[in-house]
């Protein structure tokens, strides 16, 4: 009987270890069914970012500040250089003196002839004959209006060859050593194309036999305008510099066609090194503003209607101002109101979609 009761109860215990092991299999079966069904929906469904890198607002509004600007930029100037021009001597005889080392200077003696000094003019019209007292002409202007820039007597802007004219006249050749009756005679002048000149292939060295109509010398062709390269004229004054000499561009040109300021910029060393191909190139220098400007910093995109340099920003209001770009870099415009307005007063702009199609009108 014992023994009928063991085989039962163990019937009775592999049975239910059959059960626990079905039931284990069943959950084990329904997890990876979760596991898989989780993964499909991970697979299938759409992304959906956190909520802190999803997509963010439009901008339409930037601030904007002033600065000063003064709009400095280097650029390329092209020279224009005259040809070079022969002078014709008015003398006859031999040199006794030669005062051209320095080069030739308008009412100072350029040599002697004969001992007698040869004064360098610079008149308006070069001299063509002997005047005396009371002829008359444009040339007797002439001489009239350069004497009286040398600071002797005369009637400036008089076409009559005056007792004034006579005593200026007689004045200006004792101070360069040489004795007049206040007659000018041609053999006494050499006329330059400007008041002061160097010159090459001089022929009135001391010693050398000189005649009336023939070559005495030739001027190297002068500096007569710097044209800047790619540029447009301003509406404002400017200053320009090269080689360190600086002078006033006025508004609306791109071209400095100044006598003065020619010859400082040919007098200095770094100009006489330049060679002919140089020249042709172009030399360097630079172009800011004659006075600074306050100009408004505003994103490049917030211009609209740009025509040139011409274009609109609209504040924050919904007002549009009309306004001049005078300088740009790295995304960013810079403005000045055309009206002249505090641009101090404008404190952010609009941009993006909220002047997509604006116009200035």
């Amino acid at each position: 009987m014992f023994r009928h009761e063991r085989g039962v109860k163990g019937k009775v215990d592999n049975k239910r270890r059959r059960h626990v092991n079905i039931a284990a299999w069943v959950i084990m079966s329904i997890v990876v069914a979760a596991a898989i069904t989780a993964g499909a929906c991970a697979m299938f469904m759409p992304d959906r970012p956190p909520a802190l890198l999803g997509t963010s607002g439009e901008v339409t509004q930037a601030k904007v500040s002033t600065q000063q600007y003064n709009g400095a930029q280097t650029v390329t100037l092209i020279p224009s250089i005259a040809s070079d021009r022969t002078i014709l001597g008015n003398s006859t005889g031999t040199v006794t003196a030669d005062y051209s080392g320095n080069g030739l200077s308008f009412g100072h003696a350029c040599m002697r002839v004969n001992d007698r000094a040869v004064i360098a003019l610079n008149t308006a019209l070069p001299l063509y004959r002997d005047l005396h007292v009371e002829d008359r002409g444009q040339d007797v202007r002439a001489l009239n209006n350069e004497l009286s820039r040398l600071g002797y007597q005369s009637d400036a802007d008089s076409d009559r060859y005056s007792w004034n004219t006579q005593q200026g006249w007689k004045r200006l050749m004792a101070d360069n050593g040489s004795d007049s009756d206040g007659t000018l005679l041609l053999s006494d002048i050499l006329w330059i194309p400007e008041q002061s000149v160097t010159v090459s292939n001089w022929q009135g060295t001391t010693g050398a036999s000189i005649t009336q109509g023939s070559q005495i010398g030739d001027i190297p062709g002068a500096l007569v305008k710097l044209s800047i390269k790619n540029t447009n004229p301003s509406d404002q004054d400017r200053v320009i510099t090269v080689f360190g000499q600086s002078t006033t561009l006025p508004a609306g040109q791109t071209a400095i066609d100044n006598a003065d300021y020619l010859k400082q910029v040919s007098a200095t060393e770094e100009y006489k090194t330049q060679t002919k191909d140089t020249l042709a190139a172009g030399i360097s220098g630079t172009l800011s503003l004659a006075q600074s400007i306050e100009a408004l910093r505003v994103p490049a995109g917030a211009v609209f209607g740009l025509n040139g340099s011409k274009g609109c920003i609209m504040t924050t209001d919904g007002t549009k101002h009309a306004v001049t770009v005078v300088g740009s870099s790295l995304g960013v415009s810079l403005v000045q109101l055309n009206d002249g307005g505090n641009t101090s007063s404008i404190t952010s702009v609009e941009i993006g979609s909220k002047i997509a199609g604006a116009t200035c009108s």
